[in-house]
């Protein structure tokens, strides 16, 4: 199938289709050089119409026209946009708006019986400390915790919730609308300082979860998503308590932890997802190892000079392509027999690139 699939980062989703031997055509706002090389036809992703809430601008009709392509993925950063004309592979945009609206989902969640972080629109009320998320966002951009009523901020656009405590978790899901199909539990890495990620970024994932809880999160993940009525690849976050899990969000996209799903399960995650428009789910599949992604970010601004070689890397950035203090630059990769080993790879490799960029 020729496929369009645009987003801020694609790389991951763009190369699983290839793999799945599909025709990629890439737009995208990095341009990575293993993007390159999954791609028949690369672009960068222009700014033109995105400055504006999502949804009302047009980045994708000049790219449609250039390409021609059979079908459409949206990612990253574009899942609300509108397309006409030419079949979309994605949860509907309305859809979309609606449960990245974090207030929105803490309402549904308390309402269906699902164990949630209580979520308001103001701080009024809870107690501190208090944790202050974007209302829509995502990888932990813009979290903090504040401690004092002093520390606070009042701007819009924000929500207030009370501080859990917990080890980060997700369930990478597979849904057609109606039922939902869990392939595998994750750790999530959250700010691990290692890696360069500060507060509560992002910074990778670690399949399959060891241990694994208590709680049946795949279980419950698989009732959000089919309530939800969504449909391809999607995934719940947890955060795993003393008490039990308890939902952080839900996110109606292709996932980080794309990678290391794929390579603990063997499963092709963007063939699954375009099978799951059809009306057909995979079976649970069985974990072959234990796998894991690593985000790096700069320590401070870098300029890229020379291609990094080692084969263990991903979103591999382009000679001449910059990075500022904070930002995420490159992604390792390691697989193991255990998550001892595979953490231990990742830190030896993040060890490595910064040495070679440095």
């Amino acid at each position: 199938m020729r496929l369009l699939i645009i987003g801020i980062n694609i790389r991951h989703i763009a190369c699983s289709a290839w793999r799945a031997g599909h025709e990629v055509y890439a737009v995208d706002g990095y341009c990575d050089l293993d993007l390159e090389s999954c791609a028949c036809d690369m672009a960068p992703l222009s700014r033109d119409g995105m400055e504006g809430p999502k949804g009302e601008g047009d980045p994708v009709s000049e790219h449609i026209e250039r390409v021609r392509p059979d079908a459409i993925i949206l990612g990253p950063g574009l899942e609300e946009v509108r397309v006409r004309g030419v079949p979309l592979f994605n949860n509907s945009p309305d859809k979309v708006r609606r449960i990245s609206d974090k207030l929105w989902q803490a309402r549904w969640l308390e309402r269906n019986g699902f164990p949630f972080i209580r979520t308001e629109a103001s701080a009024e009320g809870l107690d501190f400390p208090v944790m202050i998320k974007p209302r829509r966002g995502a990888g932990g951009v813009g979290c903090r915790v504040a401690r004092t009523r002093s520390e606070l901020d009042w701007g819009e656009g924000l929500i207030y919730q009370e501080v859990v405590a917990g080890r980060p978790a997700s369930v990478s899901v597979i849904s057609d609308g109606k039922e939902a199909r869990a392939l595998a539990a994750n750790e999530q890495l959250i700010g691990e300082s290692w890696t360069g990620a500060a507060g509560f970024r992002y910074c990778g994932n670690i399949t399959p979860l060891e241990p694994l809880p208590e709680s049946d999160i795949a279980g419950m993940a698989e009732g959000i998503v089919s309530r939800l009525g969504l449909v391809g690849s999607n995934g719940v976050d947890f955060l795993l308590t003393e008490e039990g899990a308890v939902v952080v969000e839900v996110n109606c996209r292709f996932q980080g932890s794309l990678d290391s799903v794929q390579c603990a399960t063997g499963v092709n995650l963007f063939q699954a997802h375009l099978n799951s428009f059809r009306g057909v789910l995979p079976e649970r599949p069985a974990i072959i190892c234990s796998a894991g992604r690593a985000i790096l970010y700069a320590s401070r601004p870098l300029k890229i000079r020379r291609r990094l070689l080692f084969p263990w890397t991903a979103d591999v950035p382009r000679p001449g392509s910059r990075a500022e203090r904070g930002d995420p630059f490159i992604s390792v990769l390691a697989r193991g027999s255990n998550r001892e080993e595979v953490v231990g790879r990742l830190r030896e490799r993040s060890d490595l690139v910064r040495k070679a960029f440095h």
